[in-house]
């Protein structure tokens, strides 16, 4: 054999060598590829199946703690401060449960009468308040009011700063709609409302919430946050935003049973005629879930509501990571 024909197997056998690699390293990818989408199918279907039990687990734990105790749910109540947690081999689950009532419900800007939904003049008087405090024109407020108000009533009949099918399936508004002609499900509906993108969303998204209960604006001043005292203040005409705040830091850790010893706390503040509901415990409750296995994660938010048959129910539910 000549030095050339050496040459060529030579050269023959490296390529052959190289592909052979080449394939191996593809079918090693293949493989590791293949192992975490069904590790990763795996922490899926555990993760789904520790969320719905983490549901069930905090469901009772509400029905229980609502059971003998309905009057007042404060900041230091063990339903609020005994979190879930589990330890695995590979991992942890962290279940929390909180007062989701701590917002202005939007819905609250309307009462359902017969045939129709109709302005909730205390709740819209405490939105204006609301809104005065944050700065926000009142022109602007106005529209915002009327804008909810037309999106939710069952007429088709424009309030004086209101709009109705007639713009949400016009030219000017895209994507092509109509008016939703029933309560909002989630504030981030809010951002469809021409008026509402003008204001700067972190005061939604900070302060506000969609409750299907529409009776009146209502909040739970045991476990209301220094964040909070605007809501505090706008419940009640009379009270300034500092005196809102006063009372939020001085509040007795174990809160308070009734508007008549919150009054005896604090007697130089006004709380007449309030344009909403001041409670002092809650129906609605938001379970935030974490679930860190190795390198996966994933995490849930679901609302709760304890209803008046002293049983609770899951409203809606948020899976991220799965």
């Amino acid at each position: 054999m000549n030095s050339n024909t050496k040459g060529v197997v030579l050269i023959s056998v490296l390529l052959v060598v190289l592909l052979l690699s080449s394939v191996a390293v593809l079918m090693g990818n293949n493989y590791l590829i293949s192992l975490k989408r069904a590790a990763y199918l795996e922490f899926q279907t555990t993760s789904l199946n520790i969320f719905r039990n983490i549901e069930s687990l905090a469901l009772k734990k509400i029905n229980l703690e609502l059971k003998f105790n309905s009057v007042s749910i404060n900041k230091q109540n063990p339903l609020l401060t005994n979190h879930l947690i589990f330890e695995t081999e590979k991992g942890q689950i962290i279940g929390k449960i909180s007062d989701a009532s701590g917002c202005f419900n939007i819905n609250a800007l309307v009462l359902k009468t017969k045939d129709n939904y109709v302005e909730n003049k205390k709740a819209s008087a405490s939105f204006r308040k609301f809104m005065s405090l944050k700065e926000v024109d009142n022109n602007l407020v106005e529209e915002m009011i009327d804008q909810v108000i037309d999106w939710i009533d069952l007429d088709s009949n424009p309030r004086a700063y209101g709009l109705e099918d007639y713009f949400y399936s016009g030219p000017l508004n895209n994507p092509k709609e109509y008016s939703g002609q029933r309560l909002f499900v989630s504030i981030n509906e809010l951002k469809g409302l021409p008026s509402f993108r003008r204001v700067n969303w972190k005061i939604f998204r900070n302060n506000f919430c969609a409750l299907q209960e529409n009776n009146e604006f209502s909040i739970n001043i045991n476990t209301l946050e220094i964040k909070d005292a605007y809501l505090l203040s706008s419940l009640f005409p009379n009270l300034p935003l500092n005196d809102a705040e006063y009372i939020i830091t001085y509040l007795p850790k174990e809160g308070v049973n009734n508007l008549s010893s919150l009054s005896k706390l604090f007697p130089s503040m006004d709380f007449k005629s309030p344009n909403g509901i001041l409670n002092f415990s809650t129906k609605y409750f938001n379970l935030s879930s974490k679930i860190t296995f190795e390198e996966f994660s994933s995490e849930s938010i679901t609302s709760i509501y304890y209803g008046n048959n002293n049983n609770s129910y899951i409203i809606s539910r948020i899976y991220n990571g799965i």
